[in-house]
C-alpha cells in the first residue's frame, strides 16, 4: 500500500498520534528569563504555541495572531521556520514584540492596530508589499494564513479582585507591572457587558476567516471564569458556540474539538474556603476549528 501523502504537516504518524492527546502540560520556563515579556499580564508559552505549528502548518507556512501580546507566536514562528504576522492594539506591547521579532531566522511582522478589522483590504493595505515579499499570498486584497492562533482577552477577568490571598494578580501590583491591558475603549476586555463581549470577539473571528485558506485551522485559547458575583461565566464554551454560529457566505468556521492546556506549577489559592467551592483554574482549552466551505 503506497504511504498516503501528509498535506498538513511535517509530523511523522507517531509524533502526529502524540499531538492528537486531548490534554497536555506546558508552563513557562522563559517567563522569569524575560523581563520585556513579564510586562505583559497574561502571556502564552512560546513551547505551546510550537506545538500547534508544528502540527497545523509545515515549514514555511504562513500564521496569524490577532491578539498578539508581547510576542509569544512570532518566537514560536522563527523557531519553527514559519512566518508569522500579529496584530496588537496596545502599543507598549506592540513594541514588545517588535523587539523580541528583530534578528530572527525567519521574517515576522508586527502591525500595531485594532483586530476587529483584519477582515477588512484596507487594513493590510501598508503592509501588503512586505507581506508579498515574504512570501505570503493575497486574494481580493486581504492576506492567506496557513493557521491562526491567538489567545483573546477573557472578559474582564484581570480587572476581578482574587479575593483576600496574596494572588499572582496582586504580587503583580505590589512590583508596579500592569494587572490589565488596557483602559483602551477600543480593548474588547473593557467591555463591561458579557453577552456584548462574546458578540464583539465573535466578529472579529468573522473577519479573520477571510484571512485563513479554505481547509486551514484556528487556535483559540479561551477559560472559564468567575465573576466577583459568584457567576461562572463559561467563556471557552460560548465562544466556541459564537465562533461556529452559521453565517452568510461561502464558509464558515467548524468547530473541531479541543486539546485542553493544563499549568501544573502555578499556586493554588484557597477562594472559597471555608465556605464554598471556588474552583482554582489551571487549565485553558484550546478551541481548534477548521475553515471549511459553506456546503461541505
Amino acid at each position: 500500500m503506497a504511504k498516503a501523502k501528509n498535506d498538513l504537516n511535517d509530523l511523522s504518524g507517531r509524533e502526529w498520534i502524540k499531538f492528537t492527546r486531548t490534554w497536555f502540560v506546558c508552563n513557562s520556563p522563559r517567563y522569569w528569563r524575560n523581563r520585556d515579556t513579564e510586562l505583559h499580564p497574561a502571556r502564552f508559552p512560546e513551547e505551546m504555541v510550537a506545538e500547534f505549528l508544528q502540527f497545523f502548518t509545515k515549514r514555511g507556512g504562513a500564521v496569524l495572531d490577532p491578539f498578539l501580546g508581547s510576542g509569544a507566536t512570532l518566537v514560536a514562528c522563527a523557531e519553527n521556520g514559519r512566518v508569522g504576522v500579529g496584530v496588537e492594539l496596545n502599543d507598549r506591547y506592540a513594541k514588545t514584540a517588535e523587539r523580541r521579532s528583530r534578528n530572527l531566522l525567519t521574517p515576522q511582522f508586527v502591525i500595531a492596530g485594532d483586530a476587529r478589522f483584519v477582515g477588512r483590504p484596507s487594513f493590510w493595505r501598508p503592509q501588503r508589499a512586505d507581506l508579498q515579499a515574504a512570501g505570503i499570498a493575497f486574494s481580493r486584497g486581504l492576506p492567506q494564513f496557513d493557521f491562526a492562533i491567538t489567545s483573546p482577552p477573557y472578559w474582564r477577568m484581570l480587572r476581578t479582585t482574587r479575593g483576600g490571598v496574596f494572588s499572582k494578580h496582586k504580587q503583580r501590583a505590589a512590583r508596579g507591572l500592569a494587572t490589565t491591558y488596557s483602559d483602551d475603549p477600543n480593548d474588547l476586555g473593557n467591555i463591561p457587558d458579557y453577552r456584548q463581549f462574546i458578540s464583539a470577539l465573535g466578529r472579529v473571528f468573522d473577519g479573520l476567516g477571510r484571512c485563513v485558506k479554505e481547509g486551514k485551522y484556528l487556535v483559540v485559547v479561551a477559560q472559564n471564569l468567575r465573576d466577583p458575583a459568584g457567576e461562572v461565566r463559561p467563556l471557552a464554551w460560548d465562544l466556541a458556540r459564537r465562533i461556529e454560529k452559521p453565517r452568510r457566505g461561502r464558509w464558515r468556521w467548524q468547530f473541531q474539538g479541543e486539546r485542553i492546556w493544563c499549568q501544573n506549577t502555578k499556586p493554588l489559592g484557597i477562594w472559597g474556603y471555608p465556605r464554598i467551592f471556588v474552583p482554582n483554574y489551571h487549565h485553558h482549552y484550546c478551541l481548534i476549528f477548521r475553515k471549511r466551505s459553506s456546503g461541505s
